[in-house]
């Protein structure tokens, strides 16, 4: 039986295509960077599953698979506009207003291999005690997770720096969560990831290669 879903939060996550993700990774050997982002993609939906209702989930993806899948499972998928990373995010607070412009809303990052169920309830938790958020990820510079209670006034600043530009409206949260704040852009956060235990597409993925699992420890 699934936990409780929360019934109030709609959630955006925006997906950037397996073939263009990740630019900045240098996969282990005998692993594909896009397996890899594809991987990141559905161990991070995998656990946000367990927390969101599909019908309050909305993906902005241009990736065939991730689009196909959660469509079968009832989520709402976005075309990216393919101009970046907030013109994506944008195009998903939109639709999340038009379905319930009542409702708070979340910005989540699809690259959390390590998320699990327990961390995001508990961040959104968190998120909820205030107007608006901003979870850093691991570094404290980036973010991982942006909220507002009020869609209509989310705006999104990620890139380089995010977290110092999304605290000036926002609360800064940082939480004792690593594995929500641990995104994964290189091989470094990769490590970090592992170290804290990778969802199961991406150990998949890593242990179809020659590498050993306990090296990245």
């Amino acid at each position: 039986m699934r936990a409780h879903r929360l019934s109030t939060w709609q959630l955006v996550v925006p997906v950037k295509s397996r073939y263009a993700a990740k630019s900045r990774l240098a996969p282990p050997d005998g692993v594909s960077r896009s397996d890899l982002a594809l991987a990141f993609a559905r161990d991070t939906l995998t656990a946000i599953a367990e927390v969101i209702s599909s019908d309050r989930l909305i993906v902005v993806t241009s990736d065939d698979q991730i689009a196909a899948q959660l469509r079968v499972g009832g989520a709402q998928v976005v075309d990216d506009p393919g101009r970046g990373l907030n013109p994506a995010v944008e195009a998903g607070i939109s639709a999340a207003r038009d379905r319930d412009s009542g409702a708070p809303v979340g910005i989540l990052l699809g690259d959390l291999p390590a998320l699990t169920p327990g961390d995001l309830r508990t961040a959104l938790a968190a998120c909820a005690a205030t107007e608006s958020a901003v979870v850093p990820d691991q570094s404290g510079a980036g973010t991982v997770l942006l909220t507002h209670q009020d869609a209509a006034l989310l705006a999104p600043r990620f890139g380089h720096g995010s977290a110092v530009r999304h605290g000036q409206t926002a609360r800064r949260l940082d939480l004792d969560l690593p594995r929500l704040r641990t995104d994964v852009d290189d091989l470094e956060s990769l490590r970090l990831a592992a170290v804290l235990g990778l969802g199961r597409h991406t150990s998949a993925v890593l242990q179809n290669s020659d590498l050993d699992l306990g090296e990245l420890a």
